[in-house]
């Protein structure tokens, strides 16, 4: 039997505060659900004040489209401004295309990366330049190595042992974290080649978790997580793919999808209901007929900022106690 009165071999640290995180899934142009989000919750939460969102957290984590507003919040733009952008940019990301499913399928890269750099560039000016191992805010961004096969975190000054050292600038970041895979290039880094992090963390909520523990010891760690309006319900049994090229697409959303539900469930098993929040609203299926990460059309605008309102909505009120416990 096990001595009642014996002292673990490693005392627990006494309680060092908060630390609040934010975490960002990723879901390309459905990153306008995120945004939406988010710019009702800072009008909510300022109460009139101009206070960036992300001046409420100490550290942001964030993937693909989650990584690229993860970034800019950690340099102080508001969600008002990333939602216009997405609003007003992402059909030029995301240029309509006939036989769209057959071009990923089969041809190249259908999006050029310079459209995406340019629309960062818009907010971001100096991206291109600002080395993310100097960055002082907290911020991690997940990609992954091709030449390694492993998840790479990629994180600013701050994070410490996950501190970048190759060398890559914001705008690298950025792009690393969101080049998904039969949509752009993988993005190239000297000798490494990096694709979408949400091929092994669109949900980025445990490495953020990981990383908050690591930086701060002891300290009670609070985390509001947000969605993409992803589509995390079942499938049709009868709509399994019969043939190996049928697999090509659904592949990767079957398997983004699985490892976010993980990730998710894992967090509020971790965390528990008061301090960890996830904010995400399924589209129903019609609605999700309409919606996918390389559509960026005025019905899928209006659909996806529509769902943020309708997530929003349906928060109770002991959801909003819970989520300004969180944040502030």
């Amino acid at each position: 039997m096990d001595e009642p009165f014996t002292l673990p071999p490693t005392p627990p640290r006494a309680g060092a505060g908060r630390v609040r995180v934010l975490s960002l899934s990723g879901g390309g142009y459905r990153g306008l659900f995120t945004a939406a989000v988010m710019r009702a919750l800072e009008a909510r939460l300022g109460a009139g004040a101009a206070r960036p969102l992300g001046q409420y957290f100490d550290l942001i984590a964030g993937t693909s489209i989650g990584g690229i507003l993860a970034t800019a919040l950690s340099c102080g733009v508001g969600a008002t401004a990333l939602e216009r952008l997405l609003m007003q940019r992402g059909a030029d990301i995301f240029p309509p295309m006939r036989l769209r499913g057959l071009r990923k399928l089969l041809g190249r890269a259908p999006y050029s990366p310079e459209r995406l750099r340019a629309a960062i560039a818009t907010l971001l000016p100096d991206a291109d330049h600002q080395p993310l191992g100097e960055h002082a805010p907290a911020l991690l961004l997940t990609t992954v190595n091709w030449t390694s096969s492993r998840l790479q975190l990629l994180g600013s000054r701050p994070t410490g042992t996950l501190r970048d050292t190759l060398g890559l600038t914001l705008m690298d970041a950025m792009l690393a974290t969101s080049a998904a895979p039969a949509h752009f290039p993988v993005h190239r880094f000297r000798q490494h080649r990096f694709v979408d992090g949400g091929l092994a963390a669109n949900a980025p909520d445990l490495h953020a978790l990981r990383c908050a523990r690591r930086m701060h010891p002891g300290a009670e760690i609070l985390m509001l997580s947000i969605g993409t309006a992803n589509p995390l319900h079942g499938r049709d049994p009868s709509a399994v793919p019969a043939r190996g090229l049928m697999w090509a697409g659904p592949v990767v959303e079957l398997v983004t999808n699985a490892q976010e539900m993980l990730a998710v469930e894992e967090c509020a098993a971790r965390m528990g209901p008061h301090r960890y929040l996830r904010l995400n609203l399924p589209p129903s299926a019609a609605q999700q007929a309409r919606l996918d990460l390389d559509v960026a059309n005025p019905t899928s605008t209006d659909l996806l900022r529509a769902l943020a309102d309708d997530c929003l909505a349906s928060l109770s009120p002991a959801d909003w106690q819970r989520l300004r416990a969180i944040v502030t």
